[in-house]
């Protein structure tokens, strides 16, 4: 036992060289590139330690999202990603709380290794140094470091759950429990850092260990394997299926993509990193890693490598790990060939293709579909070489007898130089400035409103700084990007109109210099007082506003529709305003969405321009989006670029405040989802659960008062999807002063059978609606 003690407290040593300068300013920075999660992550650990002091929920934020709070139950599932560090936060500083966690896992994670490889070279402990070391400093898991994934280093878990599944495979009946045990347990814990750690690394390693006894034909063996990782797996759903819930229920909008972009590079694997004093100077790095070497870098390293080959020549039994190894290394690559940062066409004529691979494959599976980071497959990589490299170095152990340990401390060395990915380590600023932390006694604030608020970083900057001020903040979220309604945040962000900020309950606005695009003229917009100001923000408090906020629109300066546009409504209350604008729509159609729900549909194929009244039923926010159908495919050579649909004029009316009427439904799933009698016109809203065709009628008949049709429109609307909706509004200009009836309804031709009024109003025993009364002057 002692002797693994000090194996830990090695490890622990090469974790303070590694990060390097870390350890002088362990209390005051945290250790991350300044494009890192770590603010993120550390709010959490902060809630977590905050909830624990005072009795507040674990896993509901009230201080997220005002005034609504966030739900937070994917913590959750990955407990060792936030309780490390909020534990020990109660008693240190939380950039110290979180660097001491990140030394501690990156040691435990190699003694993890160090502690399978001993069983797996029959207790040789110089090779299963080296193995430990590999696996703890392979440079995927430095660049993940970097980046600030503090929940996908919790690695160690798994180097110990292959052991328990090595021993249940061949332990004595007598001690077939304890390692049952073990082994379900471990694979819940290996979860506990991140759930996609299922997909890129555990769950691999578990196939490769259900094979293993099979290839053996050691079917006892096999049954406890499946037995222990069924068990672990139904435990592990206590914390998978609440989190998945949650996820579920977020908005598509918050769906991530980015499988071509975050795939490694073909040459990734001899690709060691820029940041690395030695290497800088090779111009192909920069290429295959990109600008931030966090995702991509896949490097095996000479000393790795070369053991790794001699693991595997001198023992048949690592071909299974092989066959993983090179398995993980191609997933990583994603669905398309990269090579120098760039996708490999192939041209065929007029055509152009590209290599595809089987990370494609992954793509059309469900629950693999949400790995958006094929890199992360390296995770598998990293652990086969260590493995093999262990076997490797035994090989040698054996056959050096004199000056073994000295060869060992060479080899582990260039292993330590060869893996750094920065020099020096970098960190990012962990104090707090004092007038912001000042805010924390300023019980009058209703929240904070951080800006820009699109950039990840500043977000993730703002959610720092809340631990500081711990007042609420407007926008904030528990994983990458906020639920937040984009609508309300880029009107305010856009206006910075006072009404609509007061109404929001911003009392202070934060501003993220160094995140802006345009700090200076941001800063000039800004109303209220500035409280403070340094190079990277400045805190503005608001004044009262001058009256209550009006109608306000935020439309589109985007030329084109390639996928979608939005513009943006703010409505104080319910009422009608307008869309107009032009289109070239060429070979597609175009819809509109009012909240995500189609509203109007245009056929490509030429010019089309529109005026079309629009819906608020509910005050608050609302957005309108213009998408093409089908979008423009994604693309990676210029030349492949498609034509987008050309966006002329865009422009929003004025806003008429009206009690609107609840949604009648006829048969056939058509629903008039809301309608207006005004002087002159008639405006109605549609929806329909099911198609439509052009034999479809939709009528409108004005009726005078002696109960004869004044006028009417009876129009079809053409081929409807179900899903679908039309917006209208039919004049009726040439009317006689009077007061007439308005009705509405449909019928299909030639038959003129009308659809049933399925909803309870006037008018609807005799299939159509009474919308009400229109007035005609002279």
């Amino acid at each position: 036992m002692r002797k693994f003690l000090a194996v830990y407290g090695f490890y622990i040593l090469i974790a303070v060289l590694v990060t390097w300068p870390l350890a002088t300013s362990f209390n005051t920075t945290f250790i991350s590139h300044p494009f890192g999660d770590v603010y993120e992550y550390i709010h959490h650990s902060w809630w977590i330690n905050t909830a624990l002091q005072s009795g507040q929920p674990l896993y509901f934020q009230p201080l997220l999202a005002y005034p609504d709070g966030l739900a937070s139950l994917w913590l959750w599932a990955i407990p060792l990603q936030t309780y490390p560090a909020a534990l020990f936060a109660l008693v240190m500083p939380l950039p110290a709380a979180f660097n001491l966690t990140i030394w501690l896992r990156l040691a435990l994670n190699g003694w993890a290794m160090h502690r399978l490889a001993f069983d797996l070279t029959n207790g040789k402990r110089g090779p299963s140094l080296l193995a430990g070391l590999i696996f703890m400093l392979f440079p995927t898991f430095q660049g993940h470091l970097a980046a600030g994934h503090s929940g996908l280093l919790a690695l160690w878990p798994v180097p110990l759950y292959i052991l328990a599944l090595y021993r249940l495979q061949t332990v004595p009946v007598t001690h077939v429990r304890r390692w049952l045990i073990a082994g379900a347990l471990l694979f819940v814990v290996s979860l506990w850092g991140s759930l996609l750690l299922l997909i890129y690394l555990v769950g691999p390693v578990t196939l490769v260990m259900l094979l293993l006894p099979l290839l053996k034909r050691n079917w006892p063996g096999q049954r406890r394997t499946l037995l222990a990782v069924l068990t672990g797996g139904l435990i592990a759903l206590l914390f998978i299926l609440p989190a998945l819930a949650e996820e579920a229920a977020k908005p598509a909008r918050l769906a991530e993509g980015g499988d071509v972009q975050f795939s490694a590079d073909l040459l990734s694997v001899v690709t060691p990193s820029f940041e690395h004093p030695l290497f800088t100077h090779l111009p192909y790095t920069h290429q295959v890693l990109g600008i931030d070497p966090f995702e991509r870098m896949g490097y095996i390293g000479i000393v790795a490598g070369l053991l790794a080959i001699v693991g595997i020549w001198q023992r048949r039994d690592t071909r299974l790990w092989l066959a993983l190894g090179v398995s993980a290394w191609v997933l990583s690559l994603g669905p398309l060939l990269k090579v120098l940062d760039s996708v490999v066409s192939i041209n065929l004529g007029e055509q152009v293709s590209y290599i595809t691979l089987p990370g494609l494959l992954v793509q059309q599976i469900p629950l693999l579909n949400i790995a958006r980071t094929p890199a992360r497959f390296n995770f598998t990589v990293a652990l086969v070489v260590a493995i093999l490299a262990g076997y490797g170095a035994a090989w040698l152990w054996g056959r050096v007898r004199h000056g073994r340990w000295p060869l060992l401390v060479l080899l582990a060395t260039w292993v330590v130089f060869e893996y750094q990915a920065f020099w020096p380590f970098p960190t990012i600023p962990g104090t707090i400035p004092q007038p912001v932390q000042a805010l924390a006694a300023h019980a009058d604030i209703r929240a904070v409103f951080n800006i820009p608020w699109q950039h990840l970083l500043a977000q993730k900057d703002g959610m720092y700084l809340q631990t500081g001020h711990q007042q609420p903040m407007i926008a904030g979220h528990i994983a990458r990007r906020t639920p937040v309604d984009p609508a309300k945040l880029n009107l305010l962000e856009s206006t910075l109109d006072l009404a609509l900020l007061d109404a929001a309950g911003v009392d202070v606005i934060i501003l993220h210099k160094e995140w802006a695009q345009d700090a200076a003229t941001m800063q000039d917009r800004i109303p209220g007082d500035l409280l403070y100001e340094d190079a990277r923000i400045a805190v503005y408090e608001m004044p009262p506003a001058p009256d209550a906020p009006r109608f306000t629109a935020l439309m589109p300066d985007h030329p084109a529709i390639e996928t979608q546009v939005n513009a943006y409504l703010f409505a104080p209350e319910p009422g009608w305003t307008h869309i107009s604008g032009g289109l070239q729509a060429t070979e597609r159609d175009v819809m509109l969405l009012l909240d995500d729900l189609p509203v109007q549909r245009w056929s490509g194929g030429e010019a089309i321009s529109f005026d079309l009244p629009v819906p608020i039923m509910q005050p608050g926010y609302h957005t309108l989006t213009l998408t093409a159908d089908p979008p423009c495919p994604q693309h990676f050579d210029a030349t492949l670029r498609c034509d987008a649909v050309v966006l002329d004029d865009l422009a929003s009316g004025e806003f008429e405040a009206q009690t609107l009427p609840d949604s009648v439904t006829f048969a056939r799933g058509v629903h008039l989802t809301t309608y207006a009698v005004e002087p002159g016109r008639v405006r109605l809203a549609w929806q329909f659960d099911e198609s439509l065709t052009e034999n479809d009628i939709r009528f409108v008949q004005v009726i005078d008062a002696n109960g004869e049709l004044a006028a009417q429109s009876d129009q079809t609307l053409g081929e409807q999807p179900a899903g679908g909706g039309w917006l209208e509004e039919i004049a009726f200009t040439d009317l006689p002063a009077g007061t007439y009836d308005v009705y509405a309804g449909w019928y299909t031709y030639p038959d003129f059978t009308r659809f049933p009024v399925l909803t309870d109003v006037a008018g609807a025993p005799d299939g159509w609606v009474h919308l009400g009364q229109m007035e005609a002057h002279e």
